[in-house]
């Protein structure tokens, strides 16, 4: 909440809109999807049922049939076929989903995915050279998560005689790569009608039309669509459209009929709850497959997890990406807090631009991303990178697009690429004072005091008298929740404490307060809860969730912001 760096947070209370009083849905359920934008029952019931027969044709993106021909083509001859991927959890999940769903035909099929500390992100012509050495059999190399903007690479390879199929969604260039087939929704000329798929996502979508062409059953391809769910949260793309049946239906496999890597997953992250999206993948088993790439730096070991049948090698696999991923939050936390130091030593400025050579390449998005949280501002962190080069990671705000102002200051990079919120870039060292200036100065010409406020749009105002315990049932119908479709803000009016605060923790920096019908959980605001004199009345911003201790279960509301009521 950080009320001593930030003006007080905006909550921006919904519209009064005609109730629609459908039977069939909740009253909680229809006015949050009311204030969203869903205003008739039939658009309701169509978000709410994720039909997987509302799936798009695949035919109706550009160059999938010609890409699923050639793909076929392929597998007919018996020509090797490698797949390119990525490093991040996307990119991870879209190979094995690649390795599998081709197997299961029959293809003579392998990967390759860079080593992001050599080749960095994506296809490129060491690439094309290391598969042919391999792989010497490839005839046909498929991209996924990557190749849009891989010009030089797709031509070096066309010159050595290989056929391309790229697949990605990320935003093309000017120019389009010369490959045999370019698989991308958000290309310009692209009429297919959902742009929001990962690379997963796309690569999904062109399986589901191999299987349709060779007249063998789609349910082989449904059935991994938990890997494709998982690439879906992983790579914060909006659950809404088709990314939103994709979760669901991959949540449904994951929690009834898990495969052998999802229930060891469970089993040894210790999950007690039904998976989800918002926490148990977006916080446990996506860090975990991300932390691979970001501190080793080749991701085998993330994709084979996918492929094996050895249930002891899976338990392997899966301990290994655990114990990386406690190394990355370790690390994490240590120049995060070096990172803050620089901040807090320094004026703050509309743009934070911080540089320190410990940092560790592969985690500088994440400290980006923490800064940005906190004063949200938009943030660029840097650390050396090859002699004389700062590599760079950025994370923004609304109101500063981080790619079209690196665009405009373009002469001050080696190199950049990303979206609106996030961006890599490489700078020369020399020009780390000059460019910190340039993107601060575009700071103060585009962002005010109010850019700088937290704001938060409340879906739904419940009375803490009129609390009842299939609130949480009723609102898992809305699930699952993530980037486009957050878990709803909902609003604890006029909230009573009875009886004095629990504080809780290591250090007392939590608190527990009792209420008539419920409890409130509000974590690290102890100090400032004291600080304002402890007041008795509270209203209250966050999600009721349901409690499940010594078998007791009960109701509780957990707190992301408040407001002293009088």
């Amino acid at each position: 909440m950080n009320r001593g760096i930030q003006l007080k947070n905006r909550w921006i209370y919904p519209k009064v809109e005609k109730k629609l009083n459908i039977k069939e849905i909740p009253e909680v359920v229809q006015a949050i999807l009311s204030n969203r934008g869903y205003t008739t029952k039939e658009e309701m019931e169509e978000f709410l049922n994720c039909d997987i027969n509302s799936l798009l044709d695949t035919s109706l993106m550009k160059d999938a049939d010609k890409g699923a021909d050639l793909i076929i083509s392929a597998i007919k001859n018996n020509e090797g076929i490698t797949i390119v991927g990525d490093y991040d959890c996307d990119g991870v999940c879209s190979t094995a989903f690649g390795m599998i769903t081709l197997k299961k035909l029959g293809a003579d099929v392998n990967y390759y995915v860079n080593d992001r500390f050599i080749d960095g992100y994506g296809i490129n012509k060491n690439g094309v050279d290391c598969i042919l050495k391999q792989f010497p059999n490839t005839n046909l190399i498929l991209t996924c998560d990557n190749g849009i903007a891989a010009n030089e690479a797709i031509d070096y390879a066309k010159e050595k005689g290989l056929t391309v199929v790229i697949t990605d969604h990320h935003e093309p260039g000017e120019k389009i790569p010369a490959a045999d087939a370019v698989i991308d929704p958000k290309q310009k000329d692209d009429t297919y009608p959902f742009k929001g798929l990962c690379g997963a996502g796309v690569l999904f979508k062109l399986m589901l039309l191999v299987y349709k062409k060779l007249n063998v059953n789609i349910n082989k391809v449904y059935w991994h669509m938990d890997i494709v769910a998982l690439a879906t949260v992983g790579d914060v793309v909006p659950l809404v459209g088709e990314n939103r049946i994709i979760v669901q239906k991959g949540l449904t496999i994951i929690n009834n009929n898990p495969s052998p890597v999802f229930k060891m997953f469970k089993e040894i992250c210790d999950v007690k709850t039904e998976v989800n999206s918002h926490f148990v993948m977006g916080f446990i088993y996506v860090p975990m497959i991300n932390a691979i790439g970001r501190i080793v730096g080749k991701t085998d070991k993330a994709i084979d997890l996918f492929l094996i049948n050895n249930k002891q090698q899976i338990i392997e696999c899966i301990n290994f990406l655990k114990e990386v991923n406690e190394t990355r939050k370790s690390m994490t936390e240590q120049q995060y807090s070096t990172a803050e130091k620089i901040v807090e030593n320094d004026e703050l400025k509309n743009v934070l631009v911080v540089y320190d050579k410990s940092f560790h390449e592969g985690i500088i998005g994440l400290i980006a991303g923490r800064l940005k949280e906190k004063y949200n501002r938009p943030t660029i962190v840097f650390t050396d990178s090859e002699e004389g080069l700062l590599k760079g990671s950025g994370r923004s705000i609304d109101g500063f697009n981080l790619k079209d102002e690196l665009d405009k200051i373009s002469h001050l990079t080696v190199g950049h690429g990303g979206h609106a919120k996030a961006a890599g870039l490489t700078i020369k060292k020399a020009n780390l004072s000059e460019f910190a200036e340039t993107i601060v100065a575009l700071g103060e010409e585009n962002l005010t005091e109010e850019n700088f406020v937290k704001t938060y749009q409340v879906d739904y105002v419940l009375d803490p008298d009129n609390v009842y315990d299939d609130i949480c049932t009723e609102l898992k119908m809305l699930e699952p929740y993530g980037e486009g479709f957050p878990k709803p803000n909902i609003v604890l009016d006029n909230f009573e404490i009875t009886g004095q605060p629990f504080y809780m923790g290591k250090e007392k920096q939590h608190i527990k307060f009792r209420g008539k019908m419920l409890n409130v959980l509000m974590w690290n605001e102890a100090e400032e809860y004291k600080r304002i004199g402890e007041p008795n009345k509270l209203t209250i911003l966050g999600f009721p969730e349901t409690n499940t201790f010594n078998n007791v279960t009960s109701l509780q509301f957990t707190c992301k912001d408040y407001q002293v009521s009088y």
